[in-house]
């Protein structure tokens, strides 16, 4: 009996750390595959496949909330594009993302990347900008779009940056689009993604809540 109750307290002692875990887990990956489906530029055709990964800081507050809409400033951490022979990548605390909430009876996202501090709209001090390779031509980038927009506002009733989606949900819009100096292209999404990345700081706590587990499980069997 004394072992069991032993045993027990390890386990409940391990779920709740990892309940800890979860809750201060806040980085949110994002994987994207589609293709381009309009583009004025040679070295991004129509059909083309397209791949992106992002994550941005799910916590933390938004600059400022106005006209149904939240706007985040620096919360992307990283980024990866390949369109055909072009890749691009940028890492740090950058971009923009505005999240909005019933805006005239719609509900959706949007995230940010830019060139030039001049592009993102609305916010003041502006977010940082991402330093991303020119496209196969020369071009330089300037900016990036990516939308998720629903027909309703029942996809959530916050402002809150979301830790999962429900990519059906999004019934209007789910698209990218991408512009250079001398073009651009755009285009949709056929497979989706998002998850939970644990903090460092979280996996330390599952493991040391492992190795106390299983100090206290040989100590019983002594």
């Amino acid at each position: 009996m004394r072992l069991q109750r032993c045993l027990l307290a390890g386990v409940l002692a391990v779920g709740g750390m990892m309940s800890a875990a979860t809750a201060d887990a806040a980085l949110i990956r994002m994987t994207m595959q589609g293709n381009v489906t309009s583009s004025n530029m040679g070295a991004f055709p129509i059909g083309q496949a397209f791949s992106m990964v992002w994550t941005y800081e799910s916590s933390g507050s938004p600059q400022f909330i106005a006209n149904r809409q939240a706007f985040y400033v620096d919360h992307f951490r990283s980024i990866s594009v390949t369109c055909g022979a072009w890749t691009a990548s940028d890492s740090g605390a950058f971009g923009q993302i505005n999240k909005y909430d019933n805006l005239s009876g719609f509900d959706g996202i949007q995230f940010q990347v830019a060139a030039l501090p001049g592009t993102y709209q609305f916010t003041n001090p502006k977010p940082d900008t991402v330093s991303f390779a020119n496209a196969p031509n020369g071009d330089a980038f300037s900016n990036m779009f990516i939308n998720y927009a629903a027909n309703n506002s029942t996809v959530w009733n916050n402002y809150a940056l979301p830790e999962s989606y429900n990519f059906a949900a999004f019934d209007q819009t789910i698209n990218f689009n991408f512009s250079f100096t001398n073009g651009g292209f755009s285009g949709g999404f056929t497979n989706m993604q998002a998850e939970v990345i644990p903090s460092p700081a979280s996996a330390g706590v599952l493991v040391v809540a492992g190795v106390a587990a299983m100090r206290r499980r040989r100590g019983v069997g002594r």
